[in-house]
This record gives structure tokens, C-alpha cells and sequence, in this order.
């Protein structure tokens, strides 16, 4: 299994990032429930320089489709057996703010590199973020479960309603 960013999307302090499951294997694979992340890098912008290293960021999981999260199933529905076909992919998005808010406010990072648990699995896999964009949230993220398809969202719904129509 390949993970790749596909997208993002900001505005108003909030950030939501869509990710790619690619099935790269011969066999088909299943999966059900949600990754688990990590982030190497620093914190905040603007700090003194600190080799890169790795960032606590607290995760929690939801269904998505509400609030500001892209993405997602409606509260309430189970969360589904994915299973990927060689070749196939599934998707699932990271949901988070890329302001200080709270108080104290939550810390910030700044990371060039996320590493991936799929759900099950010891192993995990390493992510570049979109072009030379970055990882940038702060205070904590939130998953939201992998789903069949490319949208992150079931049922599925066209790209173009997250990036418009040259997403």
C-alpha cells in the first residue's frame, strides 16, 4: 500500500488534507477503521532552529461531515470494510486548525515528513507532504475514517465539490 497527499484545502484557520491509499500489491487488500499519524519536524514558525525530531500532536477520530471537516461519513453509520483491489484506492482525510487557538493556545509544528500505521499494521509508511507545502497544524488533527474511493467521503462524492473543478 502506497500513501500519497492528494489535496488540500485552508481557509479561516482550518485545514483539511485528503490522502490517497493506493493499492500497489498484486492481491486485494481490506482495511476498516483509521490510520494512525506521526510527524516528524520543529515546532512553531519563527522558533530557534531545532533539528527535526519527533512531534507529539494529539489525535482524535471522527466521522466527518460536520463542522468545518471535509469528508467523512454521517454520525451514526457504521464505518466500513474497505476492501481495495490491486490498483485501487481508498482515501481519508486529516482535519485540523493552522491557527493558535484555545488557552493556553495549542502549539504548532511544522513538519516535512508524516509517517502512516494503517489500521492492524506494526509497519508503517512514510508520507512527503504535497509538493513543498508541509504539514502545518496547531494544537492536535483529527482522522477521519479510510473509505472506499477517492473522495474520503461516503457516499462518494466528486472531487470538484472540495477543489472545484480543477482539483
Amino acid at each position: 500500500m502506497r500513501i500519497t497527499e492528494y489535496n488540500g484545502v485552508g481557509g479561516v484557520g482550518h485545514v483539511n488534507d485528503l490522502f490517497w491509499i493506493r493499492n500497489v500489491s498484486h492481491r486485494a487488500c481490506t482495511l476498516r477503521g483509521y490510520v494512525r499519524a506521526a510527524f516528524d519536524g520543529v515546532y512553531g514558525i519563527g522558533t530557534p532552529y531545532k533539528d527535526p525530531h519527533r512531534l507529539e500532536v494529539p489525535e482524535t477520530h471522527l466521522y466527518g461531515r460536520g463542522g468545518n471537516a471535509l469528508g467523512g461519513i454521517n454520525d451514526g453509520r457504521p464505518i466500513p470494510t474497505v476492501t481495495v483491489q490491486p490498483g485501487g484506492v481508498a482515501s481519508f482525510w486529516l482535519d485540523g486548525m493552522d491557527i493558535q487557538v484555545g488557552n493556553p493556545p495549542g502549539r504548532c509544528i511544522n513538519s516535512h515528513l508524516m509517517v502512516v500505521w494503517l489500521p492492524g499494521s506494526a509497519t508503517s509508511r512514510v508520507v512527503q507532504p504535497l509538493r513543498a507545502n508541509g504539514f502545518y497544524w496547531c494544537g492536535g488533527f483529527s482522522a477521519l475514517p479510510i473509505l472506499p474511493g477517492e473522495s474520503g467521503s461516503e457516499p462518494s462524492r466528486p472531487l470538484s465539490v472540495f477543489f472545484g473543478t480543477s482539483g
